[in-house]
């Protein structure tokens, strides 16, 4: 979710409605509401117009903004507003410009680079990482062989390649990949990790989407001491992220609760991500995390 979380979490603090915030694609990122036919029709001729929308939903007066701030770009709905549109638009604006000064994120999400150009010439990109005890030159020239492209080497040693709409059938051996076919390198990125490190298919390639929900807690939960042995290293970490979970996994009051500034949450919980592979701010991942810690404390599961 990102920063469009963090929009939509400030604006609820602040504005008396409810409130919509979606992509350039018009797909929502932050919503407090059901978004209806009508709505998301207002929000796609914004985004494609530019231009502001006004008109009444569920019987309140609401206007859709588009957002082209930077490099962040989408659109945002405020559902019960009692200014004047003007007034409304500078609020949004001032609120935007608050957020980017005020945050050491930058408006994408925090993945590679060469990852992100490996997706602008592939129509239909298949991202693959593996994990292989093979020299990198060797484990690159198997992977062309196949198909696949280069990008880049993690410094814990998983390499990451991509390939044009081929699904990969099989691996040098002594390897083991984690595949997803999701066309954001954002979402593809996280998910190739988590179908390496919690896929168990016996061909060692294991697809993100044929990974159920269930069976991903239930693989997650096996390795929770390995998880909570990462975690104990940062009392930290560990007490941000329970305080976290008790705030509705909001970042503003965390750092309210914690009396520190929002930016210092998020830099925690991107290094919890970067320790465990779970992003807190993730709703799957986050159930996840929020499970391994209330076992750990004896609150809900079985030993």
């Amino acid at each position: 979710m990102g920063i469009w979380n963090d929009i939509g979490e400030k604006l609820i603090d602040l504005f008396n409605g409810d409130v919509v915030c979606t992509d350039r694609e018009g797909l929502p990122k932050f919503s407090t509401i059901e978004i209806s036919k009508d709505l998301s029709e207002a929000i796609s001729i914004a985004l494609k117009t530019g231009i502001r929308t006004s008109l009444f939903y569920n019987q309140r007066r609401t206007l859709v903004i588009p957002v082209n701030f930077i490099n962040l770009k989408g659109a945002i709905a405020l559902i019960g507003y009692e200014f004047s549109e003007e007034s409304l638009e500078v609020f949004v604006q001032r609120i935007l410009e608050e957020i980017s000064k005020n945050s050491d994120e930058d408006f994408g999400e925090n993945l590679p680079q060469e990852i992100v150009n490996g997706f602008k010439d592939v129509v239909r990109p298949v991202l693959c990482v593996v994990s292989s005890n093979l020299p990198s030159i060797q484990l690159r020239a198997e992977m062309a062989r196949r198909g696949g492209k280069f990008l880049k080497r993690l410094e814990s040693g998983e390499e990451f390649f991509i390939f044009d709409d081929k699904k990969i059938n099989d691996l040098p051996p002594g390897c083991r990949a984690g595949i997803s076919f999701d066309p954001s390198p954002d979402v593809a990125y996280k998910q190739a990790l988590m179908a390496l490190y919690y896929g168990s298919d016996s061909s060692g390639i294991s697809v993100y989407s044929d990974i159920s929900a269930s069976f991903l807690i239930s693989e997650m939960l096996k390795k929770r001491k390995n998880i909570l042995e990462k975690l104990a290293k940062y009392p930290e970490l560990t007490e941000t992220l329970k305080i976290f979970f008790e705030n509705d996994a909001s970042p503003v009051k965390t750092a309210k609760v914690m009396k520190i500034h929002r930016n210092t949450i998020l830099n925690r919980l991107n290094r919890v991500r970067d320790i465990t592979y779970l992003d807190p701010k993730n709703f799957k991942d986050g159930v996840i995390l929020y499970l391994i810690l209330a076992d750990s404390e004896g609150k809900y599961l079985e030993q």
